[in-house]
């Protein structure tokens, strides 16, 4: 779909933001406050002092640990016999 009118890529990019602010500042903390796993999982992380914004950097031990999980378990997934070169 190519929208060649401006009026209209403003509204698309406003509709957007508006979509990501629903979610961040309305959806997610209702559905926070609904849950109980988020609500252990956020006692959990405040427990541990564990820094959200760096769970992408492997320089944290448990996400690097977690990351050398992940990838073995990707890399040695048993296959069977019939797939086994």
């Amino acid at each position: 779909m190519r929208m060649n009118n401006p009026l209209a890529r403003w509204g698309a990019l406003l509709a957007g933001l508006a979509l990501i602010w629903l979610f961040m500042f309305q959806a997610g903390p209702a559905l926070t406050q609904h849950s109980s796993a988020f609500r252990q999982y956020a006692a959990h992380v405040d427990e541990l002092d564990f820094n959200t914004g760096a769970i992408y950097y492997t320089d944290v031990e448990i996400v690097a640990e977690g990351d050398l999980g992940y990838r073995t378990t990707v890399e040695y997934t048993p296959r069977g016999p019939a797939l086994i070169n």
